[in-house]
């Protein structure tokens, strides 16, 4: 579908939808949220049951990420036809204020003029969803939180300290690092890291009705959070249905066309795009030479340049260095943009002997194509990989260390399992249990007084 311009004061409507919505006998909105391109992949699954299903299904982009790479390719590529755009512009908080008056605004008019009881689906740690669920809530409106519970684990102090100096004094070994990530003591959960997403997925869950838990650690951490139990179900991963979608598309890829050097060779695939990786010259330098030094040692990268890793390139004067890798280095080192459809990209990680990242999705993916994953963070908002074994963390601090880190990585039979975390079918459980939810309480935003089955004692004579 193609999204007109819009100008700054405009949110976009398709046509004819008020007119389909007041012709709708259905008595709920199903509103999925979606913004950037992961958010787009792992709500499409959603969309798509729902559509199944013949529900009142309502597509609202937030207009964060409208290009053809991050965002309109996806759509076409998953069959999803938006209906409202809200077309948000500006800095970061001035994003995050449009979406919740401009999506709020949405929402009271579908309810006050149209007779239609909203049910938000926001997903994961996106600033969408932590705006749309107040949006939401601030209407009386609860939301479905898809990816409920989502923290980061981060090992502690003590843990990294003694990693770099034994690591200056020619200590490292690999296995027994690895090894060493998976005692959950050294772990705490006091991270902002990714930024701001740690805090978004924080901030969903006071208005959030149905916790939709990728996996036990997370229904675990909400429970210890004080959510309640009957509320938060264990559906696993949309991503998994998504994955599933793309796979039977890889024989139409065209990845290979655009990196021909890596085809059939025993190549690591590389994305970097968070903001404290690549606004932080200290943490990025550390990312890049890390990278730079297994291109001279001869190892197959492939390397996507995503925005906010061209902004670093440029940024930190590394343009005319990066141009000379890939001259010097023509048979294993490929750089090139970010590759608009998700076939594709599940076609470059299925293949690759190692994947290398700063992204969440990123970890789920490899896991489910049985492929070692290697974080480029602190610590991991996917702890349940690096307890599976199938990812390792390589702190962006230490260039050589991060190297070895990636060089144990690569093709290690230990890190490869023949089975991953996030099975399938997911789409249809959250459906099933947001129906069910629906059928026995006919909405899902509650006071105490009805959470708690209080009605029936109400006695106001005196």
């Amino acid at each position: 579908m193609k999204i007109p311009d819009c100008k700054d004061n405009e949110v976009f409507i398709r046509p004819n939808f008020w007119y389909d919505i007041e012709n709708s006998s259905k008595k709920y909105a199903h509103i999925i949220m979606i913004a950037t391109k992961p958010d787009i992949i792992k709500q499409a699954p959603l969309y798509l049951e729902l559509k199944s299903r013949w529900e009142l299904v309502v597509l609202v982009h937030t207009g964060q990420h409208y290009d053809y790479n991050l965002s309109k390719w996806v759509l076409t590529e998953f069959g999803m036809d938006v209906d409202v755009n809200l077309n948000i512009f500006g800095d970061i908080h001035k994003k995050y204020s449009l979406i919740v008056e401009r999506l709020g605004d949405f929402l009271v008019k579908l309810n006050t003029e149209f007779r239609k009881i909203p049910v938000p689906y926001v997903h994961w740690d996106t600033m969408t969803a932590t705006t749309a669920d107040k949006a939401a809530f601030l209407n009386k409106f609860a939301v479905v939180h898809v990816e409920a519970g989502i923290r980061t684990f981060t090992p502690n102090k003590e843990f990294y300290h003694k990693l770099f100096k034994n690591f200056e004094k020619g200590k490292f070994d690999w296995n027994k690092y690895y090894k060493s990530l998976q005692d959950f003591d050294i772990y705490e959960r006091w991270s902002i890291e990714p930024y701001p997403e740690q805090f978004d997925t924080r901030a969903i869950e006071g208005s959030t009705w149905l916790f939709a838990a990728p996996v036990e650690l997370y229904k675990k951490t909400l429970k210890e959070e004080g959510f309640p139990k009957e509320n938060i179900k264990v559906v696993w991963n949309t991503v998994a249905d998504a994955i599933k979608i793309s796979m039977e598309k890889i024989p139409n890829s065209k990845a290979f066309e655009k990196f021909p050097n890596m085809k059939w060779k025993p190549f690591i695939f590389i994305t970097i795009h968070r903001r404290e990786n690549t606004l932080k010259k200290e943490r990025f330098l550390a990312i890049y030479n890390a990278i730079k030094k297994l291109i001279q040692d001869w190892v197959y990268v492939c390397f996507l340049g995503l925005y906010a890793s061209e902004f670093a390139i440029d940024n930190f004067g590394l343009r005319k260095d990066i141009e000379n890798l890939k001259k010097k280095y023509k048979k294993n080192f490929a750089y090139g943009p970010a590759l608009a459809h998700h076939a594709e990209v599940m076609d470059m990680i299925s293949k690759a002997w190692a994947v290398v990242t700063d992204s969440g999705s990123m970890q789920e993916e490899a896991n489910i194509v049985w492929v070692p994953c290697v974080t480029f963070r602190f610590g991991s908002d996917r702890t349940e990989t690096i307890l599976e074994w199938t990812n390792i963390i390589a702190p962006p601090v230490n260039s050589k260390l991060m190297a070895e880190i990636v060089k144990g990585a690569i093709a290690n039979k230990k890190m490869i399992k023949k089975n991953h975390l996030y099975w399938e079918n997911v789409s249809k459980k959250i459906v099933d249990e947001v129906l069910k939810m629906l059928k026995k309480n006919w909405k899902l935003f509650r006071f105490d007084d009805e959470r708690l089955d209080l009605e029936q004692f109400f006695d106001w004579r005196i």
